[in-house]
């Protein structure tokens, strides 16, 4: 199931949320593909992309707070080194799937769910559980 944008995963940041919007786009689109075990090429294409946008994203964020001498700027640095770590895993997880040569539906499918599993716990229990904390610092600052 797509993961779907609503204001309670808003930080108040136009440009951040902006961001957000994309990466939850890319993880929906990476979700949808990792169901079909015949769009490998589409998997290291969503994948490939979600991996430089986030670590663009991340940069992003921290120049913003830093402008605006956000109090939460090492924790945050952490999490987001923490998160492109478990996308590294992500990322490995894709690309053995797709080396493969045969892949069952079945397997398509234990993938998508790992991947999936860990995807929303990656960027969703982010944005809940650290980017929040901006809301409110950072509103609609350039």
């Amino acid at each position: 199931m797509p993961i779907k944008w609503d204001s309670r995963l808003s930080v108040g940041n136009a440009y951040i949320d902006i961001e957000h919007k994309l990466i939850i786009s890319l993880i929906n689109a990476l979700e949808a593909v990792l169901r079909h075990p015949d769009e490998k090429d589409s998997l290291k294409f969503f994948i490939d992309q979600l991996y430089e946008f986030a670590g663009d994203h991340f940069a992003h964020e921290e120049k913003l707070q830093i402008k605006y001498m956000f109090p939460h700027l090492e924790e945050n640095k952490k999490g987001h080194r923490s998160l492109m770590a478990e996308l590294d895993v992500i990322k490995s997880i894709i690309y053995a799937f797709v080396e493969k040569k045969i892949t069952s539906q079945q397997e398509a499918n234990e993938t998508s769910a790992k991947v999936n599993h860990l995807m929303r716990n990656w960027f969703v229990e982010h944005i809940i559980k650290s980017d929040m904390k901006m809301k409110g610092f950072m509103d609609n600052a350039g």
